[in-house]
């Protein structure tokens, strides 16, 4: 099966997931497909209070994992609030298995990606549990103040920094 992207009104991912989800009985039901929209646990301030929140990673997009991509669109492209299948010429745009990859890898059964625990020495970081463990490659930032990392994302062959949640644990010299 291979992966690619709905472009859709933002603030409205989760509900065309649900809508397709709904309709799959008696619309969607002989296409095998599953609906992914990434979304990250990270800490904000409001008022010098740190809060949890839950961010989309790609605001405006549904990812689909389907080998029906043609049948797919026909059936579900008049739903509410898709705007449009992302296309390269008159082809559906495929999403390399590496681009996904590392987001399937890091988030949850629901599309979430938790936070992180890390600990700081000399300013380089050390991930001892989470979604980030063995991936401290790919962090180009901290912001220990924030309680976040920038981590960078491959999509469509260009770089993507994205805030990550982390709690940093302790910092040792």
């Amino acid at each position: 099966m291979s992966w690619y992207a709905l472009f859709v009104q933002t603030g409205y991912e989760d509900d065309v997931c649900r809508y397709l989800d709904k309709v799959r009985e008696y619309m969607l039901q002989d296409i095998t497909y599953r609906l992914l929209v990434p979304k990250r646990k990270i800490y904000e301030r409001k008022q010098g209070i740190r809060y949890e929140v839950i961010k989309l990673m790609f605001p405006g997009y549904v990812f689909i994992e389907t080998d029906s991509i043609t049948q797919f669109y026909k059936r579900a492209k008049g739903s509410p609030h898709i705007i449009k299948f992302l296309k390269e010429k008159d082809f559906f745009y495929e999403i390399q298995l590496e681009e996904i990859s590392r987001i399937l890898f890091m988030a949850d059964h629901k599309g979430l990606i938790n936070l992180s625990l890390a600990y700081v020495v000399d300013d380089k970081i050390s991930i001892c549990a989470g979604p980030l463990l063995g991936q401290e490659g790919i962090i180009r930032r901290i912001d220990r103040r924030k309680g976040r990392v920038k981590v960078e994302f491959i999509v469509n062959n260009q770089s993507v920094l994205v805030d990550l949640g982390i709690n940093i644990i302790r910092k040792l010299s």
